[in-house]
């Protein structure tokens, strides 16, 4: 395909509309690392063969931007176009 290799790992976060106000991404982002503290959420996290890796909000944001730029890049040298 002249691509080098993509290799990606699907993973889970929790997005809000653009500006949403900082405070309440704080509180979502506490709440979030709590719950990934109880035993009982992070086994069944675990047993299901995900990693947790809690990390900030703006870690997660570059961390997808840069999904979409090796994405994008891919859709680009391939000509890929949706379909209705």
């Amino acid at each position: 395909m002249g691509l080098p290799q993509v290799n990606r790992m699907a993973y889970y976060g929790i997005v809000g509309p653009k500006n949403l106000p900082k405070e309440v991404v704080d509180k979502i982002n506490a709440a979030v690392r709590k719950a990934v503290q109880d035993p009982a959420v992070k086994k069944r996290i675990e047993e299901s063969g995900s990693i947790i890796m809690a990390d900030t909000p703006e870690a997660f944001a570059k961390q997808m931007a840069e999904e979409l730029a090796v994405y994008k890049n891919v859709v680009q040298k391939q000509n890929l176009k949706m379909e209705d």
